[in-house]
């Protein structure tokens, strides 16, 4: 039950979150994936949160891939997670909304003004190429997806990835309307205690007529636009 998602165009590579129920696990997965497709190094890792289940697998990804570039959220004052991979060696704090250019890829960043909010306050990442446009957004639930809707002008987007990690307060009807994904990708563990993905967002989601993927059932997702 986490979330890993690799980001890559024009030679350039970012994982975005590395985490899952068991952090050496989700470490290993991931950089088991970069280096199956040739990739020892990256150019950058983006983290949405710091909840175990998106960060819990980062210092042991660092001991087995290089990265280049570090780009991590604001922290609350409470959360000890937040404070030490924030102070890591090469961290960039994205505390204002960011772009990273590189060739025709751009990658968004967009903050939250709900800094007291764990889930609220993800960090959303926008990924577009000349032909595909993604979009993730953490464990935003529908209060957090409405925030970002109100600042930011979203494309229609060829995939979306289900926030936290397909709950029913999530991906929410406003988000689906305004971005229209053609297909939603589901990143939950197999019998998971949350009953994740819920059956309530199944059901937007088939209304919508999106292709539904999941990693419980179909296990790593690869995606090529």
């Amino acid at each position: 039950q986490g979330q890993s998602i690799i980001l890559q165009s024009k030679g350039r590579t970012f994982l975005v979150d590395c985490g899952g129920s068991y952090d050496d696990e989700a470490a290993d997965m991931a950089a088991e994936q970069l280096l199956s497709m040739g990739i020892n190094r990256i150019d950058g890792m983006i983290l949405t949160h710091y909840d175990a289940d998106h960060a819990g697998g980062v210092t042991q990804f660092l001991t087995r891939i290089r990265v280049d570039s570090l780009y991590f959220p604001q922290w609350e004052e409470n959360d000890p997670k937040g404070q030490r991979l924030g102070t890591l060696d090469g961290v960039c704090l994205v505390d204002r909304d960011m772009v990273l250019q590189y060739d025709t890829a751009k990658i968004t960043l967009i903050t939250s003004k709900r800094v007291n909010s764990r889930n609220e306050s993800s960090l959303c990442v926008l990924f577009q190429t000349k032909n595909c446009d993604i979009l993730l957004t953490g464990d935003r639930s529908a209060a957090g997806e409405l925030e970002l809707l109100e600042r930011m002008d979203l494309p229609r987007l060829e995939v979306l990835v289900a926030g936290h990690h397909g709950s029913k307060h999530s991906t929410s009807q406003a988000l689906l309307d305004a971005t229209q994904p053609q297909v939603v990708v589901i990143s939950v563990g197999a019998n998971n205690g949350y009953g994740h993905p819920a059956q309530e967002l199944l059901d937007r989601l088939a209304e919508l007529g999106c292709t539904v993927f999941r990693t419980d059932l179909d296990g790593t997702i690869l995606i090529r636009g």
